[in-house]
């Protein structure tokens, strides 16, 4: 007989957690053996709980050793550790006479169904998505990669959230400095809570005001899955649909599915579409407005002579914001009224406010054209950092003409390259140039293992 007794493992749990409906104690006696199995009934499953109770039955009534089923059990003697599976959904069953928590796997967290995610739709490409699940999301990728070198890391990060952090790579195909530089951030991360995958991303490598992604975010299984054979690495958050992607490019952050799902002439002619769409999304409006600033004609047979720079700079960066107040509004109306705010959008941006004079046809167009850039943006994040510099190059070229359009590019390129990206440059294979990666951008290549 051990010296801790049955009572005193229950009683640290219950002087430790505090007390809640769902937090369940369920006290079994067979033949004298006592035992007492602690739960969450909101994050486990009932019907795992009924098999281990069965499984104390039945191994005291047979005078068996006693064998707990049907998850995986493991012995915890550190309270805090057993407090922490706990809180998990794990179950603690407690034997008198022993004086380790016995942790059995009976999680069941509450998760939607996987759906194509509503930011990186596809047409012929897989239509399942990640969840808030991280278990279902481990799944999703193991799925696809089913390689015996494929290895998966958990870590619990934060004081009070204690949340589950997964990293995925392939052993001998993943960068050995990647792999490395990560582990030793995650090792070295100062004990703060981390709620999603952005938040995490912040305490790696810091809150700049750099609005370029650090990572690329995703939550497409297949993207990650890609990127993987690749020797890239991927992270998993739990209560989190999306997954980062380490290392990442300027260029990287422009790919999508689509390109692995179709044909290599269909394939590479949207990819050069899209990358045109990015640039014209950055560079034509402030190009536009230094052009009418300084005279120049244009294409569109401006009144160049009536153009009056304060108010045309008004409306030009008026017509834009309101597009941004439009997009954002979308986001957040429930899907009942998303009727009423279209029709809202035609008043503001139609021919009505044209009529009353609140921009031209000149600038409506240029908006849409710069906006229907920003959409063919795959990645979101890209998207909003791009529609940024976009109003703060304008803005240049409002006050300083050409020069101040230039001044603004110049100084765009200058935060690309300074712009951190664990390994590679931000730019790459741009800056520094590399012919046969400049070729896959364009032209496109099929998925290829990393040379181990």
């Amino acid at each position: 007989m051990k010296d801790t007794t049955l009572s005193q493992l229950v009683d640290q749990l219950q002087n430790t957690i505090s007390d809640s409906f769902d937090l369940v104690y369920r006290r079994v006696t067979i033949k004298e053996r006592h035992c007492v199995l602690a739960f969450l009934s909101s994050l486990s499953d009932n019907a795992l709980i009924a098999d281990i109770v069965e499984s104390i039955v039945i191994t005291a009534n047979h005078s068996l050793a006693l064998t707990l089923y049907p998850g995986s059990v493991e012995a915890q003697k550190d309270p805090h550790k057993a407090i922490t599976a706990l809180l998990s959904g794990q179950c603690l069953v407690m034997v008198d006479g022993y004086d380790a928590y016995y942790c059995v796997e009976t999680r069941h967290y509450p998760s939607r169904a996987t759906g194509e995610p509503s930011v990186e739709k596809s047409v012929r490409g897989a239509h399942d998505g990640f969840v808030e699940n991280i278990i279902l999301n481990v799944g999703l990728i193991r799925r696809r990669i089913r390689d015996p070198k494929l290895r998966i890391v958990i870590n619990r990060e934060g004081v009070k959230t204690r949340t589950d952090i997964a990293y995925v790579y392939i052993e001998h195909l993943v960068d050995p400095d990647i792999l490395t530089d990560f582990e030793h951030r995650l090792t070295t991360l100062d004990e703060r809570e981390i709620l999603s995958e952005r938040n995490l991303c912040e305490q790696l490598y810091g809150k700049t005001w750099n609005p370029y992604p650090h990572v690329r975010y995703s939550e497409r299984p297949d993207i990650c899955a890609i990127h993987l054979l690749q020797g890239y690495l991927v992270v998993l958050v739990d209560n989190s649909p999306s997954a980062m992607i380490i290392p990442t490019t300027f260029f990287e952050q422009s790919k999508q599915i689509e390109e692995y799902t179709q044909t290599t002439l269909v394939g590479t002619f949207t990819r050069i579409i899209r990358l045109t769409a990015i640039l014209f999304s950055l560079y034509l409006m402030p190009l536009w407005i230094a052009l009418v600033v300084d005279q120049n004609p244009t294409a569109l047979q401006l009144p160049l002579q009536e153009v009056r720079i304060l108010e045309f700079g008004f409306q030009v960066i008026f017509a834009d914001i309101v597009v941004e107040w439009i997009r954002q509004s979308l986001i957040h109306t429930p899907s009942v009224l998303s009727s009423i705010m279209s029709f809202i959008a035609v008043f503001v941006l139609g021919e009505m406010a044209v009529n009353f004079g609140v921009y031209t046809n000149e600038i409506l167009i240029m908006v849409a054209l710069c906006n229907i850039g920003n959409l063919l943006t795959p990645s979101y994040e890209l998207s909003l950092a791009n529609k940024v510099f976009r109003i703060l190059i304008g803005l240049m070229a409002l006050c300083f003409g050409q020069g101040g359009f230039c001044a603004g590019v110049l100084l765009h390129v200058i935060v690309l390259m300074s712009t951190k990206s664990i390994k590679f440059p931000y730019l790459y294979p741009l800056i520094p140039f590399s012919y046969k990666e400049c070729k896959k951008i364009l032209l496109g290549a099929p998925i290829q293992l990393r040379k181990e």
